[in-house]
């Protein structure tokens, strides 16, 4: 009976232990990504912009014959907390290689909102998407699988990723517009509304305006400010 007593104690003093751990873990992350991860606020904003969205371009999108979108993929559609946990418990910041080791285990989750409203844009007839995102073109496979795993991708998704230090999104929307290079194959593309969580996601264009077809995410973790 004591030995059974001792093993019982011994369990739960090894569960309070390594829930004390875990849970000193999570308050020491930053409080950026602390909010991203844990704040329901987060959450409330990234669904509540895409039901904004939604509802903003939907007439638009019902009407046309082919609906086209472009999205940024990280912190816009996939979400990299994880990574940026990895990196502070390392006491390391962003290097290249590090971010491509982390894109290639596929192990993104999703921004709050973005399934449904990806799956509902995806019911009109013909809609398509352009991811076009700054990580390396070297880890699309990893992307594509790990939006596989996710249930949002599409075999008429179109990738945009970045060849070169040259291969800015500007010069990539240029080829949406153009039908040029990548994007020969699929011809010129009207854009009804751009997807991201920095500036550098949406053009210099009177057309597009902010809360009507340009959509910017929060993203604290990291940017250029």
């Amino acid at each position: 009976m004591g030995r059974i007593m001792n093993l019982k104690t011994f369990f739960l003093i090894f569960i309070f232990n390594f829930s004390f751990i875990f849970s000193q873990e999570i308050d020491e992350i930053p409080n950026d990504v602390k909010w991203v991860t844990k704040s329901k606020e987060y959450k409330t904003l990234c669904e509540q912009i895409y039901f904004n969205a939604w509802n903003s371009i939907k007439k638009e999108v019902n009407s046309s014959k082919e609906p086209v979108i472009i999205m940024d993929l990280d912190e816009t559609v996939l979400d990299n907390s994880k990574y940026q946990i990895e990196l502070f418990k390392k006491s390391e910041k962003y290097h290249p290689k590090s971010w491509n080791k982390w894109v290639e285990k596929e192990e993104a989750d999703l921004v709050p909102g973005a399934k449904k409203f990806i799956l509902n844009f995806k019911k009109k007839k013909n809609a398509k998407i352009i991811f076009l995102s700054n990580r390396d073109n070297s880890t699309l496979i990893s992307t594509i699988n790990n939006m596989k795993k996710l249930g949002i991708l599409f075999e008429d998704d179109i990738f945009l990723l970045k060849k070169n230090s040259k291969d800015s999104k500007i010069e990539r929307r240029k080829e949406v517009f153009l039908g040029n290079n990548r994007m020969k194959k699929y011809g010129p593309k009207k854009i009804i509304a751009y997807f991201g969580d920095a500036l550098g996601d949406f053009p210099e264009d009177e057309k597009y305006k902010f809360g009507v077809n340009n959509f910017i995410f929060p993203n604290p973790m990291y940017g250029k400010w």
